[in-house]
């Protein structure tokens, strides 16, 4: 069920760096905005860092989603290969 009437599928997040960037954006345009001003310098520095970690998160996921999809992008790289 979608609440969305004009709903059609086409712009859903295919992967988790899609949907790290949808909630980011939200995130900003919900929170930061408002508070624009209003944080010190100090939690602007933590707020950076988590938005920095929360992408490398996303990242390493679609990584994940790619490799158990087999649609990797990690090269020629034979599949049985471990760092």
């Amino acid at each position: 069920m979608n609440l969305n009437k004009e709903f059609d599928g086409e712009n859903t997040p295919k992967n988790a760096n899609d949907m790290m960037t949808i909630c980011m954006a939200e995130i900003h345009d919900s929170l930061m905005v408002p508070m624009q001003g209003k944080l010190t310098q100090q939690q602007d520095a933590v707020l950076a860092i988590i938005g920095m970690t929360l992408k490398i998160i996303a990242e390493k996921a679609s990584l994940y989603e790619a490799e158990h999809e087999g649609n990797d992008d990690l090269g020629n790289l034979d599949k049985n290969y471990r760092n």
